[in-house]
């Protein structure tokens, strides 16, 4: 007789035969049914999803930073390495390459594939388990942008309804585009352009078949099929994806015989990362104020960002700063010391350089655009303009001798130049070049601070600036940013710009949600302008000018203004041509004094930036407005030549030039257009003769 315990023992095997001989049925029952059957029972179990809420799609992508000419420079790695582009780049290859081996009648089926649902519910029901999926392209998109991983019965029914709101949603090109800036194709890039870039060392737009295929092998095990970890491997299983691809007409046979014996060839390199971060630093901050919502998600928002910046000029200001920085050493423990560069193209305001420091691992504060500093003499760009607005003749001449002015409570102040020289009677030009700050506070005086501060912020200052003299020496800080836009003014004929740094911004969808253009405002007649422009030629092209020195560096036509603030705590040099702009700033955070002056802190980096973004663009020379007039007079008086003086050419606004011929040599009191080359008469050789007798 049977015991208790062994029909206790025996019960199991009872059971397991119950559940064998009902899967049995189950089996027995799928297989009849029809393919119809099927469809249709799926259809009017699923028909309900069209009316079911599906969110869009957010996953975190890359953003990428291009320039003006359309240059890949930078990429903002978010929390998975991922770059979206539209459809329309990816090559057909690669959309054929991974129908061919991941869901070869994905163009001709639905969504949903009832044949493969079944034979893999068949095996997960008779093991108990999931094993299989069963899963087209669409499906696995389902489960990518809204499930899990997890594989459970409840989620393969979840699985059915997304991928059939899918389906309603997008048309297989648009579920195909997604599919392929979704998925996970190993070497932690998530998308077909990240992976390219990776792989391959270039975009997707630019795969070939061969490239295509192998990364279309990798969507099934990235990590199996590594071609820098398992290389053979990863050949099999491209050279499988060609012969699928042949086997579906997508290639011909020759063409699949090409490909196969293509070796593999793997460009990629370290991920791109941000080539520019200084810039980058600049283009958020001004994204912040005029679009939020895009700067919130700069990192991971997946957006495409074309800048004003110019790759070419950002790589010259970033090389000019690395090898002509002064020697820096560490001052309490920071090192000193640092800089700043802003570069804008006057013609239209786009900033196309910025370098914010020295070293943006050490610091990454920008004093290119957050940095205000004492700008020395730099600020006479803006005197000068003030004077020229006025009327005055470019040729006016103040001496630069001791003076002192009234500074309130019986006070005075007294100016002073560089090494304290005194230059004796200077023409505008003369002073611009030899940076003389007697002359300087001579004409703020005559002009008015008021005056002098209304220009420069109509120009482009925005900074606050002193009501007092000292403020035409510099006293006020500004940054370069301000600087450089400030000057664009003299450079474009005498428009105000506003500076931008973003073009267009679009999201990962394709849609354009930001764009800028130019704006600019006539502040200046083109005639002074012009005017003012030529005059500060003069640092560089003169002799004895604070900039010369850097003319063998840069020989184009510029304007060059060098600044040194007291006690050479900042080095300044601040000058344009027609298609750029420029300042450069060194100095210590710290304000301590640098110890050097503009030409030599500042003056290799700007000469050297200069001649390297400008070396592939034509050399152009400042546009000439109707109006201007050139005459030739005497440098200690400005007037007219007398014939024996030491002269030098002078343009001016036409009405603003000397009549009157310098005093001596026959000519004293003439005035008019009489001829500076006309013969002595005897009366006035005898005065000639007897001035150069006396001592």
């Amino acid at each position: 007789m049977e015991s208790r315990k062994s029909r206790h023992h025996r019960s199991p095997s009872r059971w397991a035969a119950y559940w064998i001989r009902l899967r049995h049925k189950v089996t027995n029952t799928g297989a009849v049914i029809s393919l119809p059957t099927l469809v249709v029972g799926a259809t009017a179990v699923l028909l309900p999803t069209a009316w079911l809420a599906l969110p869009a799609p957010n996953l975190p992508a890359d953003t990428t930073i291009y320039d003006q000419k359309g240059r890949l420079v930078s990429v903002l790695y978010g929390t998975e390495n991922r770059m979206p582009i539209p459809l329309s780049q990816i090559p057909p290859a690669m959309q054929n390459a991974l129908v061919a081996i991941e869901d070869n009648t994905y163009w001709v089926e639905p969504a949903i594939d009832p044949v493969g649902i079944l034979r893999a519910a068949m095996v997960d029901i008779s093991s108990g388990q999931i094993l299989q999926g069963g899963s087209t392209i669409t499906q696995q998109l389902a489960k990518n942008l809204y499930l899990s991983d997890v594989r459970t019965f409840s989620r393969k029914i979840k699985e059915l309804f997304v991928t059939m709101k899918l389906s309603t949603m997008y048309d297989k090109r648009q579920i195909i585009g997604m599919y392929l800036n979704d998925v996970y194709f190993g070497e932690g890039a998530y998308g077909v352009q990240a992976a390219s870039q990776v792989y391959f060392g270039h975009g997707a737009q630019s795969l070939t078949v061969p490239e295509a295929a192998l990364l279309a092998g990798l969507v099934n095990a990235p990590s199996y099929y590594d071609p820098y970890l398992h290389p053979n491997a990863a050949l099999s299983r491209r050279n499988l994806v060609l012969q699928q691809m042949m086997v579906l007409h997508y290639l011909t046979p020759g063409e699949e015989a090409v490909a196969v014996n293509t070796p593999l060839s793997l460009g990629g390199g370290p991920p791109l990362g941000d080539r520019a971060p200084y810039f980058t630093k600049y283009l958020a901050d001004q994204l912040a104020q005029v679009d939020p919502g895009v700067a919130r998600r700069l990192y991971n928002g997946g957006y495409s960002i074309t800048t004003t910046m110019d790759w070419t000029m950002q790589q010259a200001a970033q090389q000019a700063v690395a090898d002509y920085m002064p020697p820096t050493a560490k001052v309490n423990g920071v090192l000193e010391p640092e800089v700043g560069l802003s570069a804008i193209d006057p013609q239209n305001g786009y900033v196309e350089a910025i370098v914010g420091g020295d070293n943006y691992t050490n610091s990454q504060f920008d004093r290119a655009t957050k940095a205000a500093r004492q700008p020395g003499s730099t600020m006479k760009y803006f005197l000068y303009t003030t004077v020229i607005n006025d009327g005055y003749s470019t040729s006016a001449v103040q001496d630069s001798a001791p003076v002192r002015f009234p500074a309130g409570n019986g006070k005075w102040y007294v100016p002073h130049n560089y090494g304290h020289v005194y230059n004796g009677p200077l023409p505008i030009r003369y002073a611009i070049a030899l940076s003389d700050n007697i002359v300087a506070v001579k004409w703020m005086n005559i002009v008015t601070p008021p005056a002098m501060i209304d220009m420069a912020h109509s120009m482009g200052i925005t900074s606050p600036l002193a009501n007092n003299l000292t403020t035409a020496l510099g006293s006020s800080s500004v940054t370069t940013y301000e600087m450089a836009r400030a000057v664009s003014t003299i450079a474009n004929g005498g428009y105000r710009v506003q500076p931008i740094c973003v073009l267009k911004v679009v999201d990962s969808q394709g849609h354009v949600v930001f764009s800028q253009a130019p704006q600019l405002t006539r502040v200046l007649t083109p005639q002074v302008a012009y005017v003012v422009g030529n005059l500060f030629h003069a640092p560089l092209l003169n002799a004895g000018g604070t900039a010369h020195d850097l003319q063998t560096i840069f020989t184009r036509p510029a304007a060059a203004k060098t600044g040194t603030s007291s006690q050479q705590r900042d080095a300044w040099l601040v000058g344009f041509t027609p298609q750029l702009a420029a300042a450069v700033w060194v100095g210590n955070d710290n304000d301590s004094p640098l110890g050097l002056t503009g030409d030599l802190g500042a003056g290799p980096i700007w000469a050297h930036f200069m001649k390297w973004a400008l070396v592939n663009q034509p050399v152009e020379t400042f546009s000439k407005p109707s109006g201007i007039v050139t005459r030739t007079v005497c440098r200690q008086t400005g007037l007219l030549n007398n014939g024996c003086c030491t002269s030098y050419s002078e343009v001016y606004i036409r009405g603003h030039e000397p009549t009157k011929y310098s005093p001596g040599c026959g000519y004293l009191g003439k005035t008019g257009s009489a001829n500076p080359a006309a013969p002595s008469s005897g009366t006035n050789l005898l005065q000639q003769i007897l001035k150069s007798l006396i001592p």
